[in-house]
């Protein structure tokens, strides 16, 4: 098959891991994967910042409302030119098979977690304008299981400056359905901490006892 990426042609060589263990056949070159920066070594313990024991936005958060909310938090890849190209043409231009190139990255993670997923949802003009979910289909790619909890409101936050978007205020609304004990929230990108908050507070408000957050990248 060709990279989802690149369009190069990929040679795969069956191995006795694969053949035993069904480990799926790779969709981006090995060119393409080492242009994505993976982050490693010391982050902060609330939002996966690398070089921080805890970084200045999640200082902040902990004196507002939103304080304790989150347990933890952590991301998988940097936000650099390579992972901005993959976003553009995944989200932008609708390419969801791109869905597929973290599956492989997505699965690993969330290996040994034994609380529910919980996608961020869109709002429904965003899904409109992007035609397909975007976190649902990262996860469905990597054949992973969730539910969802949540309605997004019609406020766009890209738009806003980071003063702004820290600021919003009720971005996200219960759905009303039971709500499990321990949680992973799962978006496809982290920057300024407003939508995992907002979303936390809304799930805490609902009956969750324990959230935990995950993204693809960290901005």
């Amino acid at each position: 098959m060709n990279c989802l990426i690149c369009d190069i042609a990929i040679l795969y060589r069956p191995s006795w891991r694969s053949l035993f263990l069904n480990d799926a056949e790779t969709v981006v070159c090995a060119s393409c994967k080492r242009k994505f920066e993976r982050i490693d070594g010391a982050v902060c313990g609330k939002c996966g910042l690398p070089g921080e024991e805890m970084c200045g936005d999640c200082r902040h958060w902990e004196t507002t409302e939103f304080a304790g909310l989150i347990e933890s938090g952590s991301s998988l890849f940097q936000y650099n030119d390579a992972m901005q190209a993959f976003l553009h043409q995944y989200k932008f231009l609708q390419d969801v098979a791109l869905a597929h190139v973290f599956g492989e990255d997505l699965k690993t993670a969330f290996r040994k977690s034994e609380n529910v997923l919980v996608p961020i949802p869109m709002n429904s003009k965003k899904l409109k304008e992007r035609t397909f979910p975007q976190v649902d289909r990262l996860l469905d790619a990597a054949g992973l299981t969730y539910s969802h909890f949540l309605i997004k409101s019609e406020d766009v936050q890209g738009t806003k400056t980071k003063a702004e978007r820290m600021a919003a205020k009720n971005l996200f609304a219960w759905n009303g359905e039971k709500v499990p004990k321990k949680i992973v929230l799962v978006d496809d990108l982290y920057t300024t901490g407003t939508t995992m908050r907002q979303a936390a507070k809304a799930m805490k408000d609902a009956g969750t006892e324990e959230i935990r957050f995950l993204t693809l990248i960290r901005g």
